[in-house]
């Protein structure tokens, strides 16, 4: 998924907000450099679906969260207990990379999701 035009970031984080894999795609620039930062934003959007589950039963299943901003939308779609968080430029369909997003997480590996 790296290797997309217009994806700047891909990992899989945990539960508790820290990256299993993944990381930025070679020809962007990261919008944030503080790595503390970064770890800040992992833990905060492992809540906010934390959270946003409890309404699974009435609501029914979440299925992802996107946040549009103006240097970039951030999509954070659930995987079992972790999530998977895209970043991409704000001008790629967010749906089309919503669906690349569940197409990598179908694959048998997730290694092999986050570098296709």
């Amino acid at each position: 998924m790296l290797k997309t035009q217009g994806i700047r970031f891909v990992a899989i984080i945990n539960n508790r907000g820290r990256m299993i894999s993944g990381g930025f795609s070679n020809n962007v620039t990261q919008l944030e450099k503080n790595e503390k930062k970064m770890e800040m934003l992992f833990m905060e959007l492992a809540l906010d679906l934390s959270l946003r589950s409890e309404f699974n039963n009435s609501l029914g299943t979440m299925r992802g969260v996107v946040s549009f901003r103006d240097k970039t939308n951030i999509i954070t779609i659930p995987y079992g207990d972790d999530f998977m968080l895209v970043s991409s430029e704000p001008e790629l369909d967010i749906l089309k990379v919503i669906h690349m997003a569940y197409h990598n997480l179908s694959s048998s590996e997730i290694m092999e999701a986050m570098v296709n």
